[in-house]
């Protein structure tokens, strides 16, 4: 459907990624009249090119969070996280969303002997909030995965997979069926004072939400504060039955290890195993379709891991995500224009959808339980000033290094 001129509405969603789609299905659920414009097609950008990973954890571990912030912000965190789990899973059903959905519990994997303490104060971190989890030591981690040269791991349920493009295109189609507008292959280009310009028409609304994530500074909202991180995705040829056992011998898994720029794996559907991995070189580097580095790595990594089982990439493709320089998201109505909210930086499906809903209520109810902990304006590692003697890629990797293993 072409986009009117000067067309008008109560509010318009800007991004059709899952943090998009979950905001206007929140908005129209309070009975608003909602026009939803994405640039591609929904589903195209982060969302839709990511591992389909559906789980609490992000760039930040339990652990983490109660380490930066204390048992209290981290618990009520963590509860945001997993509220996101449950509402992807509960369109899919509710909805009969075919998305390739594999529920599979997770494996927080010790990469070194570092590692298992990691993975032990993860373990510490959920026993004490009560959230079910199993430790295992070197030895007991074989009967999970047979893979060489890790040191334990972690596993625990409540987490699932998915082909994330699918589930986007399918929301998309409950949204419109819903009487939601969508406006796909519409850009837009200026934002503020109740309204968007886009594809050189304008949209006029008592609210504007930008769900843009790391493209927020295109139209010049918090450009110090959102950056992106890159990582590499890769798809195998068919595996059968006895190769995907001799990986998982008791049940499949979700997989990821304890690098700082971490490896992850799981099985999707038609017995194919999706593999991720980046390297420091290009995390926050500029988008490259293609780089031979991280392939060869993947291959590596693959051949050290599972050398019984011979895994043949068929696909391969790049992902970049929107990043704050804390790894907590970003979401705030702009002080100098209260008809402008934003979000950024939700780094994980559970994470964007659950961000998605809140800024909807705080249109909706004027929701403000998590201000501090995502306001642009709090105080991250690297200041401002900082950043613009050394730079936004230097500034965001030191600022994630401190927050991960300095603080």
């Amino acid at each position: 459907m072409p986009l009117a001129q000067d067309a008008r509405t109560e509010v318009v969603v800007v991004g059709g990624g899952v943090a998009g789609l979950s905001c206007a299905q929140a908005l129209g659920k309070q009975g608003r009249k909602v026009v939803l414009l994405e640039k591609d097609r929904c589903g195209s950008g982060a969302s839709g090119k990511s591992s389909g990973f559906v789980t609490p954890d992000s760039e930040m571990e339990l652990c983490d969070l109660i380490r930066n912030l204390g048992p209290g912000v981290a618990k009520r965190l963590w509860e945001f996280a997993l509220g996101g789990v449950e509402a992807i899973l509960a369109n899919i059903r509710r909805f009969g969303i075919d998305c390739d959905l594999q529920v599979q519990d997770s494996l927080f994997l010790a990469a070194s002997k570092k590692g298992a303490a990691v993975v032990q104060a993860e373990h510490a971190a959920r026993q004490a909030f009560g959230y079910g989890s199993t430790l295992h030591d070197r030895e007991s981690l074989t009967s999970l995965l047979g893979s060489n040269g890790s040191h334990g791991g972690l596993r625990y349920s409540r987490t699932f997979g998915i082909n994330a493009h699918r589930y986007c295109r399918a929301m998309r189609d409950v949204l419109l069926q819903s009487g939601v507008v969508i406006h796909e292959q519409t850009r837009v280009t200026a934002a503020g004072k109740g309204q968007v310009t886009a594809n050189g028409h304008t949209v006029r609304a008592d609210a504007v939400v930008l769900c843009l994530d790391r493209f927020l500074p295109e139209v010049d909202v918090i450009p110090r504060q959102v950056y992106h991180v890159q990582t590499f995705l890769a798809v195998s040829a068919p595996l059968r039955d006895a190769q995907v056992a001799a990986i998982f011998p008791e049940a499949r898994l979700m997989v990821w290890d304890t690098d700082l720029i971490y490896q992850y794996f799981r099985v999707i559907g038609g017995n194919r195993l999706l593999i991720g991995a980046a390297s420091l070189l290009y995390t926050y580097g500029k988008e490259r379709a293609v780089a031979p580095r991280i392939l060869r790595k993947m291959r590596s990594w693959l051949g050290q891991r599972f050398p019984h089982v011979p895994v043949e990439i068929e696909y391969f493709w790049p992902g970049l995500i929107g990043v704050s320089k804390d790894f907590l998201p970003l979401a705030a109505r702009d002080t100098a224009d209260p008809t402008l909210s934003f979000m950024a930086g939700a780094t994980g499906l559970a994470w964007a959808d659950a961000l998605g809903r809140y800024v909807a209520e705080m249109i909706q109810s004027n929701r403000r339980d998590f201000e501090a902990e995502f306001d642009p304006g709090r105080r991250f590692p690297i200041g401002n000033f900082v950043q613009g003697l050394i730079g936004k890629p230097n500034a965001f990797a030191l600022s994630h290094g401190i927050e991960k293993y300095f603080r």
